[in-house]
């Protein structure tokens, strides 16, 4: 997707749209379009964050869409890329053509990147399903508009942008897909594909090898399904050394196996390999980025259903690690998985861990869907995902790993339970992970299970899958260096 940057600001219909963020304490820069935006938000009453259109259908200047913005409430970068998200979605609304978007004069490498993500992540739709009068056209022109020009920082930032909301994209693409189209075979041909387009390195492992290899984990949940499971391995070299490992949970369906879900909502465990996808996507804008960081992505996937020869609550096995699991629950599987995934990435001598994960049911109840829950071994990777967090808008909150939290997962049989009961249950899931990673190994652990899906649109982020993880990754990648 290309974002253009103009400079000069469109006082013909250069543009259908013109969408402006607004803040109360900003200075009138005297521009057309603030006496109409003015009047509107006055009529709209109070400070609270607005959006609407202020003037439409004139023939000789674009329809005008503003933004009212609360200064205070979160960083410049994120305001301006939820203004931009919600602009963007608003002309697609309307069958607009073209759409600008007014940077602020005052923008640093950070605002550019994030108007950019904006224009790019905030109409996303999945249409290719649909019959033809079923879909929008998306505006086919996107530009970023400032009143001076631009120069090459404002540039390479715009094309990061681009290149990291377009690999999000990818991302919500894989999570929207059903599970009858997107199941593990498929994900791993969906790797070979891409790791020919974006030339990085990729090996998948299949049923015989896993069988092979001892990948006892991911073998034991997919007892359950006729879809074979996949470990998929994909390599950005970077500049060599030894790699930072991204780990995504890839269940393409859950229907809890033995241990069932409700009917009601199951059709949306298709998302259960939301952190798969987001491996994806950090791995393709690694290699359109060109980072310098050597990166590894694995991906054990999987259905997880009920059957005759499925795990049974009770049943005790071994993963890769050679630990003996007991398995109280069948619907906690994806840590049955990620552990003999854990227990691989180990033994590529990374210099830090991260999973992402659809994980626990806990973390919604505990963080809603505004939140990433964070575990970690390590308190500075913690403090950096979050400063990352709050840079993307994709915004983390650290849980405890205490000891006391540990207990909960004795088992009486085995060297540990898959499960520590109700209480806890996010925490007790990163506990159960923490076993198969070594203390001296930075780790962090994503439990994204309230932020891979938004049941209704806000700023850059439409309704349905949300691509959390690749944006959030590649920052806290960036600013490790």
């Amino acid at each position: 997707m290309s974002v253009e940057i103009r400079s000069g600001l469109p006082v013909e219909r250069e543009v259908d749209a013109l969408v402006v963020p607004w803040f109360d304490d900003a200075e009138s820069t005297g521009e057309w379009w603030e006496g109409p935006a003015a009047a509107w938000l006055e009529g709209r009453g109070g400070s609270g964050e607005a959006s609407g259109w202020v003037r439409l259908g004139a023939a000789d200047a674009p329809d005008v869409f503003v933004v009212r913005l609360n200064a205070g409430a979160r960083p410049v970068a994120e305001s301006c890329r939820r203004a931009a998200g919600s602009g963007v979605r608003a002309a697609r609304e309307r069958g607009l053509e073209s759409v600008g978007f007014r940077v602020p004069e005052t923008a640093d490498g950070a605002v550019w990147q994030a108007s950019a993500e904006g224009l790019a992540l905030g109409d996303w739709r999945y249409d290719s399903l649909r019959e033809a009068e079923g879909r929008t056209a998306a505006p086919e022109e996107r530009v970023l508009i400032a009143g001076h020009e631009a120069g090459p920082e404002a540039e390479a930032a715009v094309r990061r942008g681009c290149v990291l909301a377009e690999a999000q994209n990818a991302t919500r693409e894989l999570v929207t897909l059903p599970g009858n189209v997107a199941t593990p075979r498929y994900l791993a041909a969906e790797a070979e594909r891409l790791a020919e387009e974006h030339g990085f390195r990729v090996e998948v492992r299949d049923l015989e090898r896993l069988e092979e290899e001892g990948f006892g984990g991911l073998l034991t949940v997919a007892r359950g399904s006729v879809e074979e499971p996949r470990f998929i391995e994909m390599e950005h070299e970077g500049s060599g050394g030894d790699p930072v490992v991204v780990v995504g949970k890839g269940v393409t369906f859950d229907a809890g196996g033995i241990s069932l879900k409700p009917a009601s909502g199951m059709e949306d465990m298709k998302y259960d390999m939301a952190g798969a996808a987001a491996v994806f996507g950090v791995l393709i804008a690694a290699a359109r980025l060109e980072i310098p960081q050597r990166l590894i992505g694995l991906v054990p996937a999987t259905e997880n259903l009920p059957a005759g020869d499925a795990v049974k609550p009770g049943d005790v096995i071994r993963g890769l690690s050679g630990k003996s699991i007991e398995v109280i629950n069948t619907d906690a599987e994806g840590r049955l998985i990620l552990s003999d995934a854990l227990t691989y990435a180990q033994r590529l001598d990374p210099v830090a861990i991260i999973d992402m994960a659809t994980l626990t049911g806990a973390c919604v109840i505990a963080l809603g869907h505004h939140a990433v829950a964070v575990l970690a071994n390590d308190e500075g990777i913690a403090g950096a995902l979050s400063e990352a967090g709050e840079a993307t808008g994709e915004r983390t909150w650290s849980l405890p790993l205490w000891k006391a939290y540990r207990a909960q997962l004795d088992s009486d049989i085995a060297d540990i339970k898959n499960i520590g009961g109700r209480g806890a249950g996010t925490i007790t899931a990163g506990w159960f992970l923490r076993e198969f990673v070594s203390d001296d190994v930075p780790w962090a652990h994503l439990d994204i299970a309230g932020t891979a899906w938004a049941k209704e649109a806000r700023g850059w982020q439409p309704k349905g899958a949300t691509g959390v993880g690749v944006r959030l990754v590649h920052e806290w990648l960036r600013q490790r260096g």
